[in-house]
């Protein structure tokens, strides 16, 4: 794409717009830190979340610059409602909860082998998950838990404050795992298997002795039989509630291990990753647009074309559907005075070293004193 001869020009434009942006996230990033501050659940004092409004105002359009997207309720209930990768279910105490939000940057599809028979058989199935997830909340007071007596769920002094986690990989079915106040229930499949033996043993306990409750005399089944049979489905019974609970503590097990090593971030922490990544993908729009009016002049490109040649170069050399974002871009370009535009829509660029002209003199004067 970028001739032998105009790549060191690039580069040097790269440097410049990395440069200019980090300065102006840094700031951002500072601006978040200070209202953060006083919720952070990590400081020594007792968080105050009393004025969190404004600091959950500009996370959020921080983190659409970096083009993360909210996680939809329509989402949620999908998550919640479709059938888990794990083998058991998870009950989200939503209500415990004063602030729930939820970003996702990115999808991909995670290749995973599920076994059966015993481990003898395998299947290699593909697993839709989102690439980072942001999850920021609060949790109630003690007394609320206090009033609602609900005091063994109370997650104690630990929980105050304005919670941030960034996990990576998560499973989009399984979504409920990174919550911190969750109760795993059995699966439908798990109480059939329990239910049914019971079931079955009550109604031929019912058609042995059901008749006596009618002052008529109780069935022929033998005892003996009756007494095999109620054995045998009681100790069904009690191996499938032990295998679910097995698989219970196999699953929690699990999701500690994920936890572990999807967590990328906590709180305060969070936020330096947020801007890092948002100024990556500030960088990589502007560039990806200059780069490409300048070595296409000869395609007179307007915002439409553009977009839709960078969507396919993305997709043919990355192998990624990307939804590239052409207004941000050139919004990018022409505030830092290097897009220029034509009555006919034709869209170009500065040349290389008028551009890093424009860009050195924008950064002597970022400070103007």
């Amino acid at each position: 794409m970028v001739p032998d001869d105009t790549r060191p020009g690039l580069e040097k434009v790269s440097n410049m717009l990395e440069a200019i942006w980090h300065h102006s996230m840094h700031s951002e990033l500072e601006h978040l830190k200070t209202l953060y501050e006083d919720m952070d659940p990590d400081q020594f004092r007792t968080p105050d979340t009393g004025n969190s409004e404004p600091f959950l105002e500009i996370l959020d359009e921080t983190l659409q610059n970096g083009n993360w997207e909210e996680i939809s309720q329509d989402e949620l209930n999908e998550a919640l409602a479709g059938e888990d990768v794990f083998p058991i279910s998870l009950d989200v105490r939503f209500d415990e909860l004063v602030t729930l939000r939820l970003y996702k940057l990115g999808e991909l599809t995670v290749p995973d082998v599920r076994t059966s028979w015993f481990g003898l058989k395998k299947t290699e199935v593909t697993i839709e998950s989102y690439d980072r997830v942001i999850q920021v909340l609060e949790f109630r007071d003690e007394k609320w838990f206090r009033n609602k007596k609900r005091m063994k769920h109370y997650p104690g002094e630990n929980a105050t404050g304005l919670h941030l986690r960034l996990f990576k990989t998560v499973p989009k079915l399984d979504l409920e795992t990174i919550f911190p106040n969750t109760s795993p229930m059995m699966r439908y499949v798990d109480k059939i298997k329990i239910g049914a033996p019971l079931i079955g043993g009550f109604v031929t306990l019912g058609l042995k002795f059901g008749p006596l409750l009618l002052g008529a005399e109780s069935g022929d089944t033998s005892l003996a039989l009756i007494g095999g049979l109620t054995t045998a489905l009681g100790t069904y019974v009690l191996k499938s509630y032990l295998s679910y609970q097995k698989t219970k503590e196999k699953y929690l097990a699990q999701v500690s291990k994920d936890l572990y090593f999807k967590g990328q971030a906590n709180n305060a922490a969070v936020l330096n990753m947020i801007v890092d990544l948002a100024e990556e993908q500030e960088v990589k729009e502007a560039l990806l647009a200059y780069a490409f009016l300048h070595t296409g002049n000869d395609k007179q490109y307007n915002q439409e074309s553009l977009d839709d040649a960078i969507e396919d170069w993305l997709r043919e050399n990355f192998g990624f559907d990307v939804d590239f974002e052409v207004d941000d871009a050139l919004g990018k370009l022409e505030e830092m005075r290097l897009l220029l535009k034509e009555s006919d829509g034709h869209l170009s660029v500065t040349p290389i070293d008028e551009a890093l002209s424009i860009l050195d003199d924008y950064w002597d004067n970022i400070y103007d004193y």
